[in-house]
C-alpha cells in the first residue's frame, strides 16, 4: 500500500541526500536491519542518491546500545533473570563520562527473550531489571539512565521497588507475587530504611498514565499475552496499587505522564526511585543533534512495525514525523503494517507491507532475510512511484 499527501510548508527540491531512520519493526527486524533494507531499496530506484542510515530508539529496545554508542561508552554484562524467572546474562551500558549507567529494561526483561508460550502479564516480573538496577547503585553510578520499552510486563514497576528494598505484603502480611496477578492481593507497602542516593532518570517512548482506557493494560497488555478479563484485572491491580501508594507513601504519580510506559514501570520508577521523566525521543535528539542532521538532508524516511493508535502517543517515528514537517522537509514513513490512514499521520508519504486489505503472510511466517527483502522492494516501489517528484 502506498498513498501521499500535500505537506504546503515543504519544497520538493531534488532528493540528493536522505536520512533513513526507522525504529524496529517488532518481532521481525532491528531498527539496524530496517534501515538497512530501506537504504538499498532507495539506491536501487534512485542511482547516485547519498544517503544517512540512523538506527532510531525513544526508549524501547536499542536504546541502551544506542546512548553507549553515542556517547562513546561501554558495554557491561551481567547474570541476572529475564520476565519469566529464567536464567540470563544481559547487557547494560556506562556512558562515555563514565558517572551514568544506562539500562535498558528490554535487555534483560523484554518481551522479545520470552517464547510465546511464557508471555503472561500476570505471571511475568522485572526483577531481573531490578538487580540491574540494584548493581549500578552498588557499584556508586551518581546517575542511572533507564530506558522503557518492550516489557514483557504490566505489574506497576514493584519487581524493580522490591530490588532495592520495597515490600508489597498482603492482608496477612505476606509478601504478594511481583507480578501483574499480585496486585490484586496488595494491602501494604514497606518502605527500604535507606533509598538509593542515585539520581535516576527514566526515558519514555509513551506518555499514557498508569491505569484507565489510556492505561498500560488497556493500550499494551494485550500485546504481552492478555485476554480482554485479563486486561480488566490488570487494570483493576494497577488502581489498588495506585490508591495504597497514596495512602502508605503519599504519593499520587498515577496520572503523569509516562505512567503507564513498560506496563506502569514509568509510575513505578517515578515514585519509588524518585526518577526524573523524559521523553526518549527528546533525550535522543538533543544527544545526536538531530535538527541539523535533518536539516541537512533532503528526504527524511522512518518506519516501525506496526502504525497504529499507539504510535501517536510519543513512539519515536511520529514525533521525528512531526519535527521533520517543522523543520519543512519531506517525510516518509514505511510500516509493517498500517492501521491508520495517511490523513491521522504526520507524514507525507505512508506505505505499508500489510493492510486491512492485503494482510500479506504473518510475521512469523517468514524469516528475518524474507522480511528485509519484502521492505526493501516496499522502499524501491514507493521511490519509482513518486521519482519524478522528489528524484529529478
Amino acid at each position: 500500500m502506498g498513498k501521499d499527501r500535500k505537506n504546503p510548508k515543504v519544497s520538493y527540491r531534488p532528493m540528493k541526500h536522505v536520512l533513513i531512520a526507522p525504529d524496529k519493526f517488532k518481532g521481525t527486524l532491528t531498527s539496524e536491519a530496517a534501515a538497512h533494507a530501506i537504504e538499498k531499496g532507495i539506491r536501487r530506484a534512485w542511482p547516485g542518491v547519498k544517503t544517512t542510515s540512523l538506527a532510531l530508539t525513544d526508549g524501547g529496545e536499542g536504546f541502551m546500545e544506542f546512548m553507549v554508542r553515542q556517547t562513546g561508552g561501554r558495554l557491561r554484562t551481567a547474570r541476572t533473570i529475564n520476565a519469566a524467572m529464567r536464567p540470563c546474562h544481559a547487557k547494560w551500558g556506562v556512558l562515555g563520562p563514565g558517572d551514568t549507567a544506562v539500562i535498558g529494561l528490554a535487555n534483560a526483561s523484554g518481551i522479545a527473550q520470552l517464547p510465546s508460550r511464557w508471555r503472561n502479564p500476570e505471571k511475568t516480573n522485572n526483577l531481573g531489571t531490578g538487580r540491574l538496577l540494584a548493581l549500578a547503585v552498588r557499584q556508586g553510578f551518581k546517575e542511572i539512565l533507564v530506558g522503557l520499552g518492550g516489557s514483557a510486563t504490566t505489574e506497576g514497576g514493584i519487581s524493580l521497588a522490591a530490588a532495592i528494598g520495597y515490600r508489597f505484603l498482603d492482608e496477612a502480611g505476606r509478601d504478594i507475587p511481583l507480578n501483574g496477578g499480585g496486585l490484586a492481593k496488595l494491602a501494604r507497602i514497606i518502605p527500604p530504611a535507606t533509598k538509593p542516593k542515585t539520581r535516576f532518570i527514566v526515558a519514555t517512548d509513551v506518555d499514557n498514565p498508569l491505569y484507565g482506557p489510556r492505561g498500560a493494560a488497556f493500550q499494551f497488555a494485550a500485546q504481552k499475552g492478555a485476554d480482554p478479563a485479563m486486561v480488566a484485572r490488570l487494570d483493576a491491580g494497577l488502581r489498588r496499587l495506585a490508591r495504597i501508594v497514596k495512602r502508605d507513601l503519599g504519593k499520587d504519580r498515577a496520572q503523569a505522564p509516562g505512567a503507564g510506559a513498560a506496563g506502569g514501570c514509568g509510575y513505578g520508577l517515578m515514585t519509588f526511585f524518585n526518577a526524573k521523566r523524559e521523553n526518549g525521543f527528546q533525550l535522543v535528539r538533543r544527544l545526536i543533534k538531530l535538527d541539523a542532521l535533518i536539516r541537512r538532508h533532503d528526504l527524511v524516511i522512518t518506519g516501525e512495525g506496526c502504525f497504529d493508535g499507539t504510535s501517536l502517543l510519543g513512539k519515536a517515528p511520529a514525533q521525528l514525523g512531526e519535527l521533520t514537517r517543522q523543520l519543512q522537509r519531506p517525510v516518509w514513513a514505511l510500516c509493517g503494517r498500517a492501521e491508520l490512514p495517511l490523513s491521522k499521520s504526520p507524514f507525507d508519504q505512508l506505505a505499508a507491507l500489510s493492510t486491512k486489505e492485503n494482510p500479506g503472510p504473518p510475521p512469523h511466517a517468514l524469516t528475518s532475510r524474507q522480511h528485509a527483502r519484502r521492505l526493501e522492494q516496499l522502499a524501491y516501489a514507493m521511490a519509482i512511484r513518486l521519482k519524478n517528484k522528489y528524484y529529478k
